[in-house]
């Protein structure tokens, strides 16, 4: 039977779950879902369900999907985030390519709906050794944009964490730093961080302060000493998929920042070391983050001397386009 797409629906989780393990125990992105994440996915408020998120099937077995994200505007673009994957028994039948042609067309149709006048930009992201995936990215008109590493380190055998410098002082985090953790990391990364699109209250709410991964009791802030001015922070996660998957719990650095005028002084250091022990004395076993292999601040060998080292390499794809209107 030929392959048929359609948009999927809460029902589809379980085999949207699936297909997701079976892509990544061969293509070992480190990435492991579990049905509770992709109900979370679905409750974006960013996306459309019935629209965004594409499955293909064949007898009615889903075999692959893809899915569209908008993030907004930023950098004078309008940017999308789009993703897919198929199961790796039934690669090189077109399946990718049917998915990602439907992929670029409901991106750019999301884009006509939000009405932007800036030009729209797609983004993806694949690990840079899957050279099937760059190849269908290429055929399909994406270009490497830039580089990311994942970083692990096991928790065992810590370096002996670093003191703040004099004058600051480390926050735990509490619902009243909300706000001000928001407004720190988006100017924190406005300043220097390619493709980065500022967090909204509502994109915050969904994905730190009320998602079911975030660990408000492993997220520390760093202030001014004697004030509430935020200088540095760190927001973690836990992923319970990654457990059920490896039989380890992970601590996921998923923000770390230090505002541009307060950096070179080793808050980010101590920091990060100060979150390596409280991940520790917390039971877990490992912490993994990733950073952009070309970022200015250093941030990579602050986070080698922390302990980490690059686990895999992944490329950051795009493609500008304006379509008609």
């Amino acid at each position: 039977m030929p392959i048929t797409l359609r948009p999927l629906t809460r029902d589809d989780i379980p085999a949207w779950a699936k297909v997701l393990a079976e892509a990544e125990a061969v293509d070992r992105t480190g990435e492991h879902y579990n049905e509770a994440d992709l109900a979370e996915e679905m409750d974006n408020p960013e996306i459309e369900v019935g629209k965004d998120i594409v499955g293909a099937f064949d007898d009615g077995a889903m075999v692959g999907y893809c899915s569209v994200l908008p993030r907004g505007e930023g950098e004078g673009l309008y940017k999308v985030h789009v993703e897919g994957s198929v199961v790796p028994t039934r690669r090189g039948e077109g399946i990718g390519t049917l998915l990602c042609d439907a992929m670029v067309a409901r991106a750019e149709a999301a884009y006509a709906e939000r009405g932007s006048a800036l030009p729209l930009k797609l983004m993806s992201t694949g690990k840079s050794d899957n050279s099937a995936q760059a190849g269908l990215f290429e055929r399909a008109g994406f270009t490497a944009e830039r580089w990311n590493f994942v970083m692990r380190t096991s928790l065992d055998d810590l370096p002996e964490a670093q003191p703040l410098p004099e004058g600051y002082a480390f926050r735990p985090y509490d619902d009243t730093l909300a706000e001000p953790m928001l407004a720190a990391h988006n100017a924190a990364f406005t300043d220097y961080h390619p493709n980065f699109t500022p967090w909204t209250e509502t994109t915050w709410r969904q994905w730190v302060t009320e998602s079911r991964n975030f660990r408000p009791a492993l997220s520390y802030v760093v202030v001014v000493e004697g004030t509430d001015e935020i200088v540095g922070y760190v927001q973690s996660n836990e992923f319970d998929a990654y457990f059920e998957a490896t039989g380890r719990r992970e601590a996921y650095v998923a923000k770390v920042g230090v505002l541009a005028e307060h950096r070179g002084r080793g808050i980010a250091a101590a920091l990060l070391g100060h979150c390596l022990v409280a991940y520790r004395e917390a039971g877990f076993d490992e912490a993994s983050l990733d950073v952009d292999s070309e970022n200015p601040t250093g941030a990579l060998g602050v986070y080698e001397r922390a302990g980490f080292g690059v686990e895999s390499r992944w490329t950051n794809y795009q493609r500008l386009s304006t379509p008609a209107r």
